[in-house]
């Protein structure tokens, strides 16, 4: 009997079709807009991030769009987690960046996170979408766009 269900049991991974070796790639968001709102800033973006390991979002500041872009991926800062918000919406969501700050400012339904940091005019900022790998690694994405710190 136990040799039957280890044989049906085999049989059944071993005709398994949905696996693959491929990384999943996990979508970027698209940012919209930023703007100062108090002592920080509050980044706006549309994003729709349903990939299964999904983690949440790391953002990148530089002196130009190409430095930003084009940043080491383990440069930026991430933000809060767990995320207040599934961005698996077709809605606006808006990150705040605020030094200093942990959580999110109450009464703002679709503030997904926060990220801890001061942020300097002039300056660009981008974001990449977060993957987890496996039980020890995250990924990134590709970049977002950038915008330009007001």
């Amino acid at each position: 009997m136990i040799r039957s269900i280890s044989i049906l049991l085999f049989l059944t991974l071993a005709s398994c079709t949905n696996y693959s070796s491929q990384k999943q790639l996990v979508n970027p968001p698209i940012l919209t807009a930023i703007a100062v709102e108090g002592t920080g800033h509050v980044i706006t973006m549309t994003a729709q991030n349903v990939e299964i390991g999904f983690s949440g979002y790391r953002l990148y500041q530089g002196t130009s769009d190409s430095a930003v872009r084009g940043a080491d991926p383990l440069a930026g800062i991430d933000c809060s987690r767990p995320l207040a918000v599934a961005t698996n919406a077709g809605v606006a969501y808006q990150v705040e960046v605020k030094a200093g700050q942990s959580a999110i400012s109450p009464g703002f339904p679709n503030r997904v996170c926060v990220v801890p940091l001061q942020l300097t005019s002039g300056t660009y900022i981008a974001m990449r979408s977060l993957i987890l790998r496996d039980f020890l690694s995250l990924d990134t994405s590709i970049s977002s766009n950038s915008l330009l710190v007001p």
